[in-house]
């Protein structure tokens, strides 16, 4: 009889779980999908136009380009200098 009865709630705790994990797993078919999203996204980012970099962004792509070739130390030192010039 014991047996029985675990058997029951185990099929039965089976059926619940497998119930509420089919509702979270559904997804309403008006939700956007993943390409949807990007497409849209890149159309806004179109009409918008190139964005305008700050002067901070403007220093470091200054500083990034001097500082090609070097390698190591003497580079993180080299912007760190480069960085703190205004």
């Amino acid at each position: 009889m014991l047996k029985n009865t675990l058997a029951s709630l185990l099929a039965l705790s089976f059926l619940v779980s497998s119930a509420a994990f089919a509702e979270t797993a559904a997804v309403p078919s008006s939700a956007p999908h993943k390409m949807e999203k990007k497409m849209e996204h890149k159309k806004m980012t179109e009409k918008a136009g190139p964005r305008k970099l700050t002067a901070q962004q403007e220093k470091m792509r200054t500083c990034n380009a001097r500082a090609k070739g070097m390698k190591g130390e003497a580079r993180k030192n080299f912007m760190r200098e480069c960085l703190r010039k205004k």
